[in-house]
């Protein structure tokens, strides 16, 4: 039986699972743009996810994080698994690194986050969450945010990465929300779910890439940074990540999950500017300004929940 104590370690858990997933997400966007130097953007994450999936699925077999429950073999849920590797997995990573590559690793690094705001809103109509006024300021301050971050080089690559950021931000939003609802119910476990990510993201993208333009999935003379870079997604973002993400969720309301998220721009920003030396203008850093304090209103992190949350 639980003791009474053990609820806030396991609240804590949870949160400190989702602030290292936040800070390993972060470094995948500097990452990819590392990776896209010989990599294309779809073949950065068919190779990343597909070198992932056997290091998760070996972890799970041995029992080093938790096996996949045999309850979980229906169809019922099966359905459900396909829908949630599809909405963070394949369509997420996708959309994801093709805004790296059209807006670079800092402006999707702001903007894709967005998923903590897309979660909150849509918490609203499937989790049955009160809209709060927060939650609307919130949404407002992070679209005006985007905007002004967009603004920065109003060119057509730049909007159209915004836009694929954008997009990935609301599928990412709406992955945390349905894993939530359906992790219980239908025993789609933190290692499952993750497992079904990367088979979609992995050989399901990497089929698709061979079919389309075999010639460029593998460059012929690749730069040793770009595979190293690879590499750390595949062991980083693609596996730890979300395995850290999916015990977050399964531990507090994802409302809590998106707060502790708000270390992933922060993460990539710093990141992006010892690499690359990126910088933000003045306009751009407001908007980074408004999308983070955004994120923090959807999510319900304000000074007192935060004192709250440090006292016990």
């Amino acid at each position: 039986m639980r003791s009474s104590g053990d609820r806030p370690d396991d609240e804590r858990r949870g949160l400190a699972a989702a602030a290292l997933a936040a800070i390993i997400y972060g470094t995948a966007y500097p990452a990819t743009a590392v990776a896209l130097r010989s990599f294309t953007p779809l073949g950065v994450a068919a190779i990343a996810c597909t070198i992932a999936l056997p290091f998760v699925v070996a972890a799970a077999a041995l029992g080093i994080i938790t096996r996949p429950s045999r309850a979980a073999w229906n169809r019922a849920s099966l359905v459900r698994l396909v829908v949630l590797g599809g909405l963070g997995g394949l369509a997420f990573i996708a959309a994801t690194n093709i805004a790296v590559a059209l807006s670079g690793s800092t402006i999707t690094g702001f903007v894709a986050p967005l998923y903590a705001v897309a979660g909150s809103v849509l918490a609203i109509p499937i989790l049955g969450e009160r809209l709060r006024p927060v939650t609307a300021a919130a949404f407002g301050l992070a679209i005006v945010g985007t905007a002004l971050l967009a603004g920065v080089d109003p060119s057509a690559s730049t909007l159209a990465g915004v836009a694929f950021a954008l997009a990935a931000a609301i599928m990412f939003g709406l992955y945390m929300v349905l894993a939530r609802r359906w992790g219980s119910r239908y025993a789609l476990d933190g290692s499952l779910v993750t497992i079904a990510n990367l088979i979609g993201r992995g050989p399901g993208l990497l089929l698709v890439e061979l079919v389309r333009s075999p010639g460029t999935l593998v460059p012929a003379h690749p730069d040793p940074a770009a595979v190293i870079a690879v590499l750390a997604i595949a062991f980083g973002s693609s596996s730890t990540a979300n395995l850290l993400l999916m015990a977050s969720v399964r531990r507090v309301p994802a409302r809590r999950t998106s707060a502790a998220l708000l270390l992933t721009p922060i993460s990539s920003a710093v990141i992006g500017l010892v690499l690359f030396g990126d910088q933000l203008s003045a306009q751009g850093l407001l908007g980074a300004v408004l999308i983070l304090i955004g994120i923090a209103g959807a999510s319900g992190l304000t000074i007192r929940s935060w004192r709250q949350g440090v006292a016990t």
